[in-house]
């Protein structure tokens, strides 16, 4: 700010603040290359709009620069910006060579383009001229595409995951740590191996302190913080499924399926009964079709937030029957879980589909759900990856995802889990893959400086 002072009727003076600083930064638009049909990169121009992309300054380090990465192959080198200052006080744009030289710099023009495919220093005088601050400003750009599945080749034909018959995989983190977990059937009983999520080449098999039959690992859910499983009607908790503690126990019980965020599902001989005390007492659950229309294999239970309802998820129950039912497609039921105090309970709704809807799960050996950060995605034995926004209601093949070659070639039953981190894991015939998309591994950072 300038301050005038009439000293009398013919003088005035202007004195001028040293106070300076950038107080805003954004881009125009910006093209980015593509491919052509013939496979050659040409340039779109203002593909993208860059004041979708908001730049942080941070005043005590001096930096200016875009958490929010612009999309991959933007082109950067020729930019128009809006640079505005406190004060309005005068920007220079410093010679991306010899940065230090005042004499090579460029006056600020928001009419000017500006090459910002390498860090640029900015400088911002006081209006005397007699001070000033120096920005760098960095342009990030992705160099990855965000929707490109990349799959990490871990632990490759273990020989203790290659014993078990059938498996289960969960993933957990606790105050242990984060770990991924494999419940396993072999002829001598329930094995337990576990790896760091950060690892998954090395597995160390864990020794529990109570004993389980060998057809338990389908028992075996993770809620919260805890691992549950249930034996012999006993339902146990543990933190490491080292040690587990007995938490509750029903002799109706006959399968432990799965979990929401806060209640335990479980089979009886007449349904599904919910606990709603981490496994200590048991209530049957309404049904709207016939029992005999629950799945009994490959057995997923997941949920997915209700947008306009707090304190509910939806709980999504996908398995199949028996071959002797002659399905031809999976078996799939959905419910409500209702958190609030008071809350009158649902009922489970099998899902019953038209002759010639589309959109269905196709029946297969295998096929295991798992939760997404829109709708879920499940994996066939057929290979195939599907993918459902609808509460799995109906599926599409996603053909953004491959399976690894390893995967495909063999006809073991196999695990499946989601990590923490949108890690996807997948456990067959002693071989471990975990996958993400790209732009689930993108850290955003939510501080704003100015």
């Amino acid at each position: 700010m300038s301050l005038s002072s009439c000293l009398n009727s013919d003088e005035t003076v202007v004195e001028y603040t040293n106070d300076t600083a950038i107080t805003s930064f954004s881009l125009g638009k910006l093209g980015r290359y593509t491919k052509t049909t013939a496979g050659k990169d040409t340039l779109i121009a203002d593909k993208v709009n860059g004041a979708n992309y908001h730049f942080y300054i941070d005043q005590a380090t001096r930096h200016i620069y875009n958490v929010d990465s612009l999309p991959t192959k933007t082109r950067t080198a020729a930019v128009l910006a809006t640079i505005s200052s406190k004060n309005s006080s005068p920007i220079f744009i410093m010679n991306k060579n010899c940065p230090e030289k005042i004499d090579s710099a460029k006056y600020y023009s928001s009419t000017d383009s500006i090459d910002f495919s390498q860090p640029r220093m900015v400088r911002v005088y006081n209006n005397s001229l007699n001070a000033y601050v120096t920005y760098t400003v960095k342009v990030n750009v992705h160099q990855q595409e965000g929707n490109e599945f990349n799959w990490q080749a871990k632990a490759q034909l273990n020989e203790q995951l290659a014993a078990l018959s059938d498996l289960k995989v969960l993933a957990l983190e606790n105050h242990i740590g984060n770990h991924i977990y494999v419940f396993g059937k072999t002829l001598g009983g329930m094995k337990i191996y576990k790896t760091a999520a950060s690892d998954g080449n090395n597995w160390a098999e864990v020794t529990a302190n109570q004993t389980f039959a060998a057809a338990d690992y389908q028992n075996a859910v993770q809620m919260g913080d805890q691992l549950y499983i249930l034996s012999d009607g006993k339902v146990y908790a543990s933190t490491d499924a080292a040690t587990w503690n007995q938490v509750g126990e029903d002799s109706q019980l006959k399968q432990l399926v799965g979990a929401s965020s806060k209640y335990l599902y479980a089979f009886t001989a007449t349904g599904i009964a919910v606990s709603k005390d981490n496994g200590a007492t048991w209530a049957a659950q309404k049904l709207d079709a016939a029992f005999s229309l629950l799945p009994t294999q490959n057995l997923s239970m997941n949920v997915s937030t209700i947008a306009s309802v707090k304190n509910a998820e939806n709980v999504l129950l996908l398995g199949t029957r028996d071959a002797s039912y002659g399905d031809t497609i999976a078996t799939t039921w959905n419910h409500v879980a209702d958190y609030s105090a008071n809350a009158p309970e649902s009922a489970w709704n099998y899902i019953e589909y038209d002759s010639l809807q589309s959109g269905k799960m196709p029946m297969m050996d295998q096929v295991l759900v798992c939760g997404a950060d829109s709708g879920f995605v499940a994996l066939g034995s057929n290979g195939k990856w599907y993918k459902s926004k609808n509460n799995g209601l109906t599926w599409g093949v996603d053909s953004l995802v491959t399976m690894p070659a390893g995967f495909s070639a063999a006809t073991q039953r196999f695990g499946f889990c989601r990590d923490k981190d949108k890690f996807y894991w997948v456990v067959r015939n002693g071989s471990v893959w975990k996958g993400r998309f790209n732009k689930d591994g993108w850290i955003k950072d939510p501080t704003i400086f100015e």
